[in-house]
């Protein structure tokens, strides 16, 4: 939604610029005068920060004003000076994870599938052994048994896919010995879910 966008240039535009403008009248603007021109997005999980995976988007998609929209020069100006303010912001959440990287140009596709078929495979193994290692707490409930299932997914899942323990303990910001020894407890947890 380009409403939703722009609110979040506008904003991060407020707190630094030292010019700032009001919002709602823009953004009511935006929401009546934005028309987007072409469009190509596609929903995909990947593996995100420290702790398993996130759902977004990749793709892209231009959009410009109607005519209607020209009319306000001061908002002209305002839009197209945020569009360009809108790669160093970036667009959605997790942005400081890497997520939502915003270029100016059309991007033509990349053909990358052994990349994203890798990054696909390793949210699904994290989401699928999460699942597994909740199911087998004793105590279930409470945000202490999700995130030691999360945990123990997030490093089985990627030792799985070839990562060293010592990279993914330095990514996850947890001691060496640590990471040795969830890899070990989540590896028992999950031959004992094979042999029940």
């Amino acid at each position: 939604m380009p409403v939703n966008l722009f609110h979040s240039y506008l904003r991060r535009w407020n707190d630094f610029s030292g010019i700032s403008i009001e919002q709602q009248p823009f953004l009511d603007w935006i929401d009546e005068g934005v028309i987007i021109h072409q469009h190509r997005l596609e929903s995909v999980k990947v593996a995100a920060g420290k702790r398993g995976s996130v759902t977004g988007f990749t793709g892209v998609m231009s959009c410009g004003l109607s005519k209607a929209a020209l009319a306000n020069s001061e908002f002209t100006q305002l839009f197209y000076a945020l569009a360009r303010l809108s790669p160093y912001c970036g667009t959605g959440h997790k942005t400081t994870f890497g997520l939502g990287q915003t270029r100016l140009d059309w991007v033509k596709p990349e053909i990358n599938l052994p990349t994203q078929v890798l990054t696909n495979l390793l949210g699904e193994r994290i989401d699928e052994l999460t699942t597994l290692f909740t199911a087998q707490r004793k105590r279930t409930g409470g945000d202490r048994t999700d995130k030691i299932a999360s945990t123990w997914a997030t490093i089985l899942a990627r030792r799985e896919m070839g990562e060293s323990l010592q990279v993914i303990s330095q990514d996850l910001e947890m001691p060496y010995a640590t990471v040795k020894t969830y890899v070990k407890l989540a590896r028992r947890a999950l031959k004992d879910n094979v042999n029940q």
